[in-house]
């Protein structure tokens, strides 16, 4: 019998499990370019702040806050002025699980690396209708294994900040400028076990197996993206005092980075599914191809917030708008190929853009005793209406909502000394594949504590966060399990000059 070879085309859409609605950045992602991934991993900047959750209220004579908050500089007596720094470690982890298929046995134990526990079938005695691809068992041409970890790098930013409080009309007004590090773009995805078309989808519909007679064809690769850099922020703040219990801020940031950008894709089959006479098989072709793609971006833009505080003897209430604004891109790529020994490369420059919606954040903070403050704090991200721009000109919105609750404590047993704790909930701007609730965004927990010393007219802050994300994308064919964790020490020395 002839066998009839079908390429089954699977677009990104369909890839992705979107149809009928913008297309939403998933968690395994590969198969698009590294675009604007890590903008909105947003830096804390104060060292207080980061100890107690997050927050930026209930937090005292915080020039860092100023950016987060800008009311938050009536705290501010005479002038002052703070240097600080952040060192994060990070480590990534996936683990695969394939799931044993009723037609194709030995696909699932190619997939996790374990055929090798399975012996060639005895070839000696051929059957009366002859031996059928279905009697051969595939095995991998390459040692990749479907796990990986990897722990990167510590990286390190610097960050500075002055203030100072005078009156204008009766009005206590504080005004402050600063350099901060605005988002830090790390940025790591790899997946050793790619198919293209992906034959486990679930969404819109799963695809079908192979009629009598023919073959379906699956680029199976191995793909990694990887983009380090930052952006950091200039700029200023200022906050005026209407009366003791109500002020008002305004603070901006112009926006400046830069990354270093990194993809690779590695060749390792092509397998075939077929269907011989209703006798299910899969084989797979060597085969040789590896794209290898290395460049930088330029990033720039900026940032404006609006804020309004009430303070009472020991309430305090507080609103921040941050408005929409843009980041823009502009990148060189170089694109080196290598199919059957045959190498190439290409070259490509261009832009993009990111224009982001307005957020914004309510905060309340009790003193519950002169030495002990609550506060509690939620930010809205409407980030599903952000939308992007291609280099030609496209746009989409592949961004989820998300939100951020955060609730901190601030004690002081002694008046040198400040001790705080915190905890914050974060959601990601994607979801998982295979979500059972569309649109539902990964979340993960952070935990903090912190130190505040007081000696004379210095201040010394120092925090300690954990974040831990795990969630699963979910195949019809497999379940990846996914996790990040991720160490964070924050210190920052004030000095004020009454």
């Amino acid at each position: 019998m002839r066998t009839r070879i079908a390429i089954v085309t699977i677009g990104f859409a369909c890839c992705l499990g979107v149809h009928g609605r913008p297309q939403v950045a998933h968690a395994q992602g590969y198969g698009s370019l590294l675009t604007m991934q890590g903008i909105n991993h947003r830096a804390a900047l104060s060292a207080a702040s980061r100890g107690a959750g997050g927050l930026s209220i209930g937090l005292p004579g915080e020039p860092s806050l100023m950016f987060s908050n800008p009311t938050s500089l009536q705290d501010i007596e005479g002038f002052q002025f703070s240097v600080g720094a952040v060192n994060t470690q990070r480590s990534l982890e996936q683990t695969q699980q394939w799931l044993p298929l009723r037609n194709f046995p030995t696909f699932s134990l190619m997939m996790e690396g374990l055929i090798d526990q399975i012996n060639d079938p005895d070839l000696t005695e051929p059957p009366p209708d002859g031996f059928g691809p279905e009697d051969s068992i595939p095995r991998p041409y390459d040692l990749i294994k479907p796990d990986w970890s990897l722990k990167e790098p510590a990286r390190q930013a610097y960050q500075g900040f002055a203030a100072a409080s005078f009156e204008i009309a009766e009005m206590r007004v504080v005004g402050g400028i600063g350099a901060v590090q605005y988002a830090n773009l790390d940025y790591y995805y790899q997946n050793n076990n790619v198919l293209s078309p992906s034959i486990g989808t679930q969404r819109p519909v799963g695809v079908p197996l192979p009629a009598i007679g023919q073959e379906i064809l699956v680029d199976w690769t191995q793909y990694l993206q990887e983009r380090r850099g930052t952006i950091m922020g200039y700029g200023a703040a200022i906050s005026v005092g209407l009366s003791d219990e109500l002020s008002v801020g305004a603070g901006g940031l112009i926006l400046d980075g830069q990354s270093d950008d990194y993809e690779m894709t590695v060749g390792r089959g092509r397998i075939r599914f077929g269907n011989d006479n209703n006798v299910f098989y899969h084989r797979l072709d060597s085969v040789y191809a590896r794209t290898r793609a290395t460049g930088s971006s330029d990033y720039s833009g900026s940032e404006f917030s609006l804020s309004g505080m009430y303070r009472g003897k020991s309430l305090t209430l507080s609103l921040v708008v941050k408005l929409p604004s843009r980041i823009s891109r502009s990148f060189s790529r170089l694109e080196e190929r290598d199919t059957a020994g045959i190498p190439a490369s290409s070259g490509d420059e261009g832009s993009d853009e990111m224009r982001l919606p307005w957020s914004g954040s309510v905060g309340i903070a009790f003193a519950v005793r002169e030495n002990l403050t609550f506060g509690f704090e939620y930010e809205l991200r409407p980030y599903s209406t952000a939308e992007y721009t291609s280099p030609s000109g496209e746009t989409s919105r592949p961004w989820l909502s998300s939100s951020a609750f955060r609730v901190g404590a601030d004690f002081s047993p002694v008046e040198w000394l400040a001790l705080r704790v915190g905890y914050r909930d974060e959601g990601e701007i994607f979801e998982e594949a295979g979500n059972a609730l569309l649109g539902d965004p990964v979340r993960y927990s952070v935990y903090s504590v912190g130190l505040g010393f007081t000696i004379g007219t210095v201040r010394l802050n120092a925090a300690y966060e954990y974040a831990a994300m795990k969630y699963q994308d979910l195949w019809q064919t497999n379940i990846n399990l996914n996790s990040m964790r991720q160490s964070t020490l924050t210190a920052d020395i004030s000095y004020v000059l009454k």
